[in-house]
């Protein structure tokens, strides 16, 4: 009840604001998007009696509308929404949600991940793949244990896109902080039904950049909490988790490094990194990054499952927002029973956003 009086009397105190300060210019629509296509050959560990093709594709088309004012005294009010488009993944919306922005700091509301996302940033440098292109996790390699290898390195893997209301703060000397609340991690709209959601999630992040010396440093992390489901036999759902990443720019070299640790209270531990290192030579770049993660696939288990994968991309900007790409890699995953699987293969693609 607390938290709902608190959320309903921000919301209360905008609208005041913005009756206070009237519109002078009216809203201003874009529209935007992104088009991935990629292309993969691998080869991987079989059981019997798995014949996996060793060719494959992967997409991702998104459209983005986005209107924006601003009001007579410069607070500035945007609505963005995002639709995936393409015809083999889901083709509903994806983040949809307002921002309102003054000398205040930034109010936002909708289904949007919180801001730990965009303070952590690229959690590794990479060349051509990103953060959202999980094509290695998801497409070309067979997942074999329970580690997470989709957001693996941001609060985005627990509230991905879900209704819930943020804030943060302004630019102090290149620091910002951040909390964000969700209701429910589920999709869905309407009263929270505590027995079978988990509830209440709360990030508390923080993300600094700023230059030492010859060096472009950019700092983020933060804290993560979401409650059980209150059913009896569903009510060891919760997570707890923390983040951290460093990334250093030197002229045409960028390095850096993500961590994550999840604690459950089911005791599915889970602790991942990564590192990497890009050379950019425009209109080429070049980067290597390493991914490790264990995780104990029940409480107390001795054996842990393990993924492992290395990367070599490379990418050539043919002009503004067009790029084709060229990634190989390798893999091995360690499941409860403590066998092995090794792949590795490449992955070919183009990019436009426009």
């Amino acid at each position: 009840m607390k938290q709902g009086i608190g959320v309903l009397a921000a919301l209360l105190a905008f609208a005041h604001i913005g009756n206070a300060y009237g519109q002078n210019e009216p809203i201003r629509v874009s529209v935007g998007g992104k088009l991935r296509h990629f292309f993969f050959v691998s080869d991987q560990d079989e059981i019997a009696p798995e014949a996996i093709n060793a060719f494959g594709m992967s997409s991702d088309v998104e459209i983005y509308f986005k209107g924006s004012t601003k009001l007579d005294n410069g607070l500035e009010i945007s609505a963005v929404v995002e639709l995936e488009a393409e015809t083999s993944g889901s083709t509903n919306g994806d983040e949809v949600y307002i921002d309102i922005r003054g000398d205040w700091g930034r109010f936002r509301i909708g289904e949007k991940e919180g801001f730990n996302a965009s303070f952590i940033g690229s959690p590794v440098p990479e060349a051509f793949l990103t953060t959202d292109e999980r094509i290695i996790g998801e497409m070309a390699i067979k997942r074999r244990n329970g580690v997470t290898v989709n957001d693996t390195f941001t609060f985005k893997r627990f509230a991905s896109d879900v209704l819930g209301v943020r804030y943060e703060t302004p630019s102090f000397s290149g620091f910002k902080a951040a909390v964000s609340y969700h209701p429910s991690v589920a999709t869905g709209e309407g009263p929270t039904d505590m027995a079978t959601q988990r509830n209440n999630a709360i990030d508390v992040s923080a993300g600094w950049t700023g230059r030492v010396g010859a060096v472009d440093l950019r700092v983020g992390g933060g804290y993560f909490h979401v409650s059980s489901r209150k059913s009896q036999f569903l009510a060891d759902d919760g997570i707890e988790a923390w983040n951290a990443n460093v990334t250093a720019t030197m002229g045409r070299v960028q390095i850096g490094g993500t961590i994550m640790d999840v604690n459950p209270v089911n005791g599915t531990d889970e602790t991942s990194w990564t590192v990497g290192a890009l050379y950019n030579l425009q209109p080429w770049s070049f980067s290597a990054d390493y991914f490790h993660a264990v995780r104990k696939p029940f409480a107390n288990a001795t054996i842990k499952e393990r993924t492992e994968f290395v990367k070599l991309q490379s990418a050539y900007k043919l002009g503004p927002g067009i790029g084709v790409g060229l990634t190989g890699f390798y893999t091995t995953q360690r499941d409860a029973t403590n066998v092995s699987y090794d792949g590795y293969g490449m992955i070919m693609g183009a990019k436009l956003d426009f």
